[in-house]
């Protein structure tokens, strides 16, 4: 009898778009640092004393929770939508590119800043101001860029495409409403994780903010 051959599992590997949005994000965050540190005479003197003022009353602030949900929504669904939006045109490598690049950018900005107020615990400071929604945000982010490049590559190929391709005869204007019907279910996940991880930012992200500014600074 023949041996029977065991199928291994290969790992998933990272999406190439995947693998492109970390590596501007990074350079992103390293351009940010060194802008910060360069600019830190002209740029952070004026603001130092406002911020710290800002940071520091944070503890006796009445902030109100919902207040931040609802900006927290706003901001990821006009990041979502854009995303979306861009993906249906030939500027979306562009586009995402230079999303996470800017992304990377500001909080390399903010870790600066951090740092040059504060020296290490200016890090810790900064990863308060992030954690623990960026743990939720970055995957999907990140799953959002993998869909829509693929999303981009078959619409594109959709508006390319002459009559003369299609097998089923199809038009062109019922294939991009199919595509659009099949995007509803994505969507509407994305929606979800987008609530929740407003939600942990407000409710979980807030108090931790203001127990790091009212016990340990």
């Amino acid at each position: 009898m023949k041996p029977v051959l065991k199928k291994t599992k290969t790992p998933k590997k990272l999406p190439v778009s995947c693998k492109i949005t970390l590596f501007f994000a990074i350079i992103g965050i390293i351009t940010g640092c060194i802008t910060g540190n360069l600019l830190k005479e002209n740029l952070y003197s004026p603001l130092t004393t406002i911020y710290n003022e800002t940071i520091n009353n944070i503890p006796g602030l009445d902030i109100d929770k919902s207040d931040i949900f609802l900006l927290a929504i706003k901001r990821n669904v006009k990041l979502f939508i854009l995303l979306y939006l861009f993906s249906l045109t030939n500027l979306w490598t562009y586009y995402y590119c230079a999303f996470s690049l800017y992304t990377g950018f500001t909080n390399g900005l903010l870790l600066a800043f951090n740092i040059i107020l504060h020296g290490i615990n200016g890090t810790i400071r900064f990863l308060c101001y992030l954690l623990p929604q960026t743990l939720l945000f970055i995957p999907v982010y990140l799953m959002i860029i993998a869909h829509c490049d693929n999303f981009h590559n078959i619409f594109i190929s959709c508006t390319s495409s002459t009559p003369y391709d299609n097998t089923y005869n199809y038009s062109t204007k019922q294939k991009k409403g199919k595509l659009a019907i099949q995007q509803f279910p994505f969507i509407i996940l994305c929606l979800v994780f987008i609530t929740a991880g407003s939600f942990i930012e407000a409710n979980l992200n807030l108090p931790l903010v203001i127990w790091y500014m009212g016990h340990i600074i």
